[in-house]
Order: C-alpha cells, then structure tokens, then sequence
C-alpha cells in the first residue's frame, strides 16, 4: 500500500486548500541537500564501540607519520601540562613526602609524576583515553609510600566487550553495579597489538577504585572518549596526498631532458649523409618506461610521449593548504599559528586575541580533565596509602580526611609576548588581594615556602658580602633609591 503524504490546509484567494506538509526546521528536512546526511539517530556509546579501534589506528598513524598531527599533539601537552600541573598541599611534612615520591612514583621506572601526567595527556589527545593503574607496593621495596601508578595505553579496555548475564551488565570493557556505578574494568593483561603476548592474552577484572580512567564527555551517558583528531582525520589524510601529489608532479617536471625521434636505417641509393651506423634499427631500442633526471631518451619511428594534463591549483595552492590547516587546528581544538608555526601577517593584538580563547579552552581541560579525573585521584590515593602505611602519621586523618586533600593545584603560567606588562600585572592583583601571594609563585613553579626560603638565603648571602641589591626591597625601592636616603631627606625637610 503506497503511504499517502501529509496534507495541510492553507489559505489561498480566500478558500483552503490542501498542500503536501514541510518540514518546520530546514535541518530536519529530508531532500537531496540533506538526504543521508546523519538520518540515522545513534546513542552515544554505539557508534564509539563500532569505531573506536580503528579510529585508534589511524589516530596512531597520523601522529606517527604526519608533521601537523605531531604538531597538534606537542602543543597540546605542553599548553595543558607543561612542566607539570603541581600540588601545593598546605602542610610542609606531606609537600616534602609528596616531593620524594614524585620522583619514585612511576611503575615502569621511566618518568617522575609530572612526565606521567604529560604521557597521559598525550594517551587522551591521540587516543580519546588515559588508563592508569595503583600498583601498591611492599614496605620492603623501599618507597617513601608504597604505591606507584602505571600507565596503560587504551587498547588494554576492549570496547567491544560488552555482556549482560547473571545481573551483571559490562558495557564497552565496564562492568557496572546496580545503580550504574564503575565497578570492575576488565582489561587485557597485555597489550592486544604486542605479537610476542598475543597467545598469552586474557581479560583481567580490576576493580574500578583501582583504575584512572580520564576521558573527554561529549555527551551525557558516554562511557569512553575518541582521538581528539577525530573530526578531522580524513581532511589530514587528503592533505598529506595532496601534498605528496604536488611533490610528485614537481619531481616530474624536473626530470625531462630531450626526447629524440629515431629514423629508420638510411638507404644507401639516397642522397644525403649516411648515419645508420650510428643509431640502432627499430626494435633494438629499449622501452621507454622511466625517467632520468636530465635524461635523452630515444624514442622508435613509431613511438611519441604523451602526457596527461590535469586541472592545476598551483596559483591557488597556498591558500588552500591554509584553508584546510585552519580547519585542522580548529578540529585540534588549538590555534593555526600553534599547529604551523606561521606567523606571517601576525600582530601582537591579533595573536593575543586567538590565544586567549585557546588559554579559555585549556584552562578548562586543565580543571576539569586533567586535575579532577588524574590529580585528584592519584592525591587522595597516594595519601590513603602513606597514612595507611605508617609513611605519614596523622591521628585525625579519617576524620578530617577533606581537609587534608583541600589541594591547590597549580599550573605553569602562561607566558604572554610582553612580559613586562605581565609581570606588573600580577604586582597589582597581589598587592589589591585579588591573588595570593602563593598562587603567583605557583604559576612559575614554585611552592611559597620554597620561593621564601631561596629569598632568605639570597638575602644572607647578600647581607654576608656587604651588598645591597636593585632587587632587595629591605633596602631599595622600585627606582633604585636607597630608603635610608629617602628616610634622611625627609627628616632634614622636616627640621627645615
């Protein structure tokens, strides 16, 4: 039975008249502009758990091969992580514990905290996700806490491992209670791509208090997350065989020196000069299938070198290579400049404008993915564990344990193109109260007591040797003047 469309009733010259429905939103619509164009409505875990493996790989494959996804992900750990995302604790005995573990804390004995924190931004920006894993630890091996974390590359967490029996619902490798809480995480032993462990593979359930898991939500109900190149990897595959294509047709261009038209053997009885010794008869020729730079090539009697002509953007290759890089780095979520390094046509106050918005964008992945799903974990764990293990002694610590991980965490500050005008900057938010004293040394890597005691002893060592410095403000002020002088000046203004 053939459906009948929808009809409406609409007023033309004064009577109604029945008209075929449209639909109200042009989005929405299903004509040749927009037919196949997203009709089928998906959750949001289905299409990752069909796609995720081989977005993985070709994620990998684009930052192993392509000079822009390189650049994308660099910039993106370093503007994010920097030298390191750092804790300021408030107590000096768990900042100094904190400080000799960092150097202790990586399972695999590579990196400090501050290089995981690196490796596990660049895990989430190439492959959606960052694993850990809480390696606890014996008394005997010698940590200053028995605990250490191990990074895990994604692959560990199939996303195609999903069952629902006996009341037990694991969904993409996560296996979940009754409520819908993070239970168990079902991870390969090794890693399924390692050949030589392959036959020796198992899922290993670990419980979920025992993982990191730090992905970027998207959608509400997302269980994993996606490359960060997601949106623009094909774009970066096409431009890769665009510019492979244009070196190629250069190459070519280069390689032709001269063809020769070859005769055929000279008669005798004719007039003329007699070259037959001199060229070979047809067919001793050899194919002609390749070129030489700068070659002659010698063609038969009956042969001739055609070349294709295809439409050419040379002229306007330039701008669209810049065109596609702008989409890519809007894609990366970083700017153009960041992703290329071209600076051309750049102003202080343009580029300004367009880092600002990134340093919006990073600031949020720094507090929302960066401290609250790693640091903030890793904290409260590695101060569970020490307390629990005699390395740190707190009576109170059950109780008050939210006070104890009231942590600032610190990023590195972003440094601007006149740092002068940064620096009185936060002169005036300190001096005002509108930043503390401690957040400003922080952002430049130092924790405040820190910061004071190398003040202390630059300040001895100066009143040691008998030196007042421009840069001690017991004795000098902003210009340079000594305040003794200022101070006797005054008094002999007051006499007079």
């Amino acid at each position: 039975m053939t459906k009948k469309p929808r009809l409406r009733m609409t007023m033309r010259g004064g009577q109604l008249v029945p008209t075929r429905a449209q639909a109200s939103y042009e989005g929405a619509s299903t004509g040749r502009r927009m037919a196949g164009k997203g009709n089928a409505a998906t959750g949001p875990n289905g299409p990752i758990s069909r796609s995720l493996p081989l977005l993985w790989s070709r994620s990998h494959n684009a930052i192993r091969n392509n000079a822009y996804a390189q650049s994308a992900k660099e910039k993106h750990i370093s503007n994010l992580v920097g030298t390191g995302i750092k804790p300021q604790w408030g107590d000096p005995e768990i900042q100094a514990l904190w400080d000799r573990w960092v150097d202790e804390c990586d399972a695999d004995g590579v990196d400090n905290f501050y290089g995981l924190q690196a490796l596990a931004a660049g895990s989430q920006f190439e492959a959606g996700e960052a694993l850990g894993r809480f390696r606890y630890r014996r008394k005997s091996d010698g940590l200053s806490v028995p605990m250490q974390l191990q990074l895990i590359e994604p692959e560990h967490l199939d996303p195609n491992f999903s069952r629902a029996f006996g009341g037990r619902l694991i969904k993409m490798g996560i296996e979940f209670d009754g409520i819908g809480r993070r239970r168990v995480f079902h991870l390969w032993r090794f890693h399924p791509h390692e050949q030589l462990t392959s036959q020796l593979n198992e899922r290993v359930p670990v419980p979920a208090d025992n993982v990191i898991h730090m992905f970027r939500r998207t959608r509400p109900g997302q269980l994993r997350g996606v490359p960060e190149l997601t949106s623009v990897i094909v774009r970066l595959y096409e431009i890769d065989e665009m510019q492979d294509a244009t070196l190629a047709r250069q190459k070519l261009a280069q390689l032709f020196g001269a063809f020769v038209n070859r005769k055929t053997a000279h008669d005798p009885e004719e007039e003329g000069p007699f070259f037959g010794d001199l060229v070979s008869k047809p067919g001793e020729a050899e194919p002609l299938d390749e070129f030489t730079p700068g070659g002659i090539h010698y063609l038969e009697d009956d042969e001739e070198v055609n070349f294709s002509n295809p439409p050419d953007i040379q002229s306007q290759y330039t701008e669209w290579l810049r065109s596609e890089l702008l989409a890519v780095a809007a894609g990366a979520g970083i700017t153009y400049e960041q992703l290329t390094g071209d600076l051309k046509g750049v102003n202080y106050s343009s580029i300004r404008a367009g880092v600002i918005e990134f340093r919006r964008r990073a600031e949020a992945l720094q507090a929302m993915l960066i401290v609250h799903q790693w640091c903030r974990r890793i904290a409260a764990k590695w101060l569970d564990v020490a307390v629990t293990s005699g390395a740190l002694v707190r009576p109170d610590y059950w109780r008050n344990r939210a006070r104890y991980l009231a942590i600032d965490w610190i990023a590195p500050k972003w440094e601007w193109v006149d740092p002068l005008k940064e620096v009185s900057a936060d002169l005036l938010e300190v001096r005002a109260g509108f930043k503390p004293r401690s957040e400003a040394a922080g952002e430049r890597g130092w924790a405040l007591e820190q910061l004071d005691a190398e003040i202390a002893k630059s300040h001895q060592s100066a009143d040691g040797n008998g030196l007042v410095l421009d840069s001690d403000p017991r004795r000098v002020n902003k210009s340079g003047a000594l305040h003794q002088a200022l101070k006797t000046l005054a008094d002999t203004e007051e006499e007079d």
